[in-house]
């Protein structure tokens, strides 16, 4: 599930890239691929890391209920969540801001400096998420290896 969790979130940057490329690229007639581009990759985004939080709530429970309430390894659970869940609600906050900011670019009502520099902070914001996740994850699968293991 870990691995799952950060292949869609390389799949979201990847699709940040694909998105950016196409709405730089794009021409007034062909905006609307840029729009479906990024409405899959929000979709993709939002999933990713709202996915990875569940993942850290369901595996800190269970992690703690095998190791019988130890308290060092409470610490640790409660370690992961601190640095994931911020990373990961400022990137799908980011997202959500640059995606409806974008259709204020359609309208004429947001300047594009604005949006590309919501995009910028985007894609720069998923990079960090999956690079907490990462240390993350491996951190959380050496208790669930120690603990869990069946």
């Amino acid at each position: 599930m870990a691995q799952f969790l950060l292949i869609t979130t390389l799949l979201s940057i990847a699709g940040l890239i694909a998105t950016g490329v196409v709405g730089f690229i794009a021409s007034p007639g062909h905006v609307a691929q840029h729009i479906f581009c990024s409405l899959g990759t929000v979709i993709l985004g939002l999933f990713s890391q709202s996915m990875t939080m569940f993942f850290f709530i369901g595996t800190g429970k269970e992690i703690k209920d095998a190791a019988k309430n130890d308290e060092a390894v409470v610490q640790r659970t409660k370690a992961f969540k601190t640095n994931v869940f911020p990373t990961a609600m400022y990137a799908m906050a980011v997202l959500m801001v640059t995606f409806i900011m974008g259709g204020g670019v359609a309208s004429g009502k947001t300047p594009h400096w604005l949006h590309l520099g919501l995009f910028i902070a985007s894609l720069a914001m998923y990079c960090r998420a999956y690079w907490v996740q990462l240390q993350a994850m491996v951190e959380n699968a050496a208790l669930m290896e120690k603990y869990l293991r069946e």
